[in-house]
This record gives C-alpha cells, structure tokens and sequence, in this order.
C-alpha cells in the first residue's frame, strides 16, 4: 500500500495553524508564528518530495488542491460571487464552505497578515489557501523528481 505522504504531511500542518492563530490576540507577526509557517511550509514541500522518491504520479500531490478547489466553487455558489459573508447571517451556505477551506488551511494564515488590497476580504483567504496547496507540494514534488529522476527503486 503506497502512502500519499503529501496528504498526510498537509493534515500534519493543520495543528500547526491552530497553534499558529490562536497563540496571540494580536496581529503582530510573532517568531513563533513566523516558525510555525516555516515549519508548515517545508512540511507540504516534503510531502511532494517523499510522493516523487516513491515514484507517484504528479496529481497524487494535487488531492489538497481539488479538495480546496471544490470548496472555493462551493462557497463561490452559495454566496453569489467572490464577496465577504457574515458569520451571524442565517442559512447561508457559504459560511460552512468558508470555515471548512479555513480548518483545512489554517497554516497559510501567516500569508493573510500581508497588507495587499487582493487578500483584503474572505476571498482573498481562500485564494491564499488553494494557490499554495498546489505551489508548495508541486515545488517538492518537482524537487524529489529532479532528485531521483535517475535512480530505479523497486
């Protein structure tokens, strides 16, 4: 049975972010959450290079990046348009897909903290989270291939 260490190592990171978010109050860029993000980082870039040295195909490190893709569309659907929802409004669809694609990247908030009009809203938060799970596993991935390109294993 062959382990998709990119999924593993990106479920690995989500402590990371909780740890990341909730260790000051205010929206200072700490040490310890500049370490986390390193730390976040070079693990979902380890993951697609473990997935290369095992021989995997390349879309075996782009799972984070579907499922993050769905949940963009879903919450796209359910909020009419890129725009910000509120959290106390009601029904709406949208808050449920916002706060899953959150859960699950809650170690890319580091990226959220820079002042660029882009990531000013919800949306520019879920494109920080599915932009970088695809960069980062396909950076590794891309090492690993280029590392082990010659070399047979069994």
């Amino acid at each position: 049975m062959k382990i998709n260490y990119s999924i593993l190592f990106y479920f690995l990171c989500i402590p990371l972010g909780y740890d990341f978010y909730l260790s000051a109050a205010d929206r200072n860029l700490s040490a310890a959450r500049t370490v986390c993000f390193i730390i976040a980082l070079l693990m979902t870039i380890y993951g697609g290079f473990l997935n290369a040295k095992h021989q995997m195909k390349y879309r075996s490190v782009l799972w984070m990046f579907f499922v993050n893709l769905v949940l963009v569309l879903g919450y796209i659907v359910s909020n009419g348009g890129t725009g910000d929802s509120s959290l106390f409004s009601g029904g709406d669809g949208a808050v449920g897909f916002f706060l899953m694609h959150y859960w699950l990247n809650m170690h890319w908030a580091y990226l959220g903290f820079i002042n660029l009009p882009l990531f000013s809203g919800d949306f520019g938060f879920l494109c920080i989270g599915t932009c970088s799970s695809f960069l980062f596993p396909s950076i590794g991935f891309l090492m690993g291939r280029l590392r082990y390109k010659n070399q047979i294993t069994t």
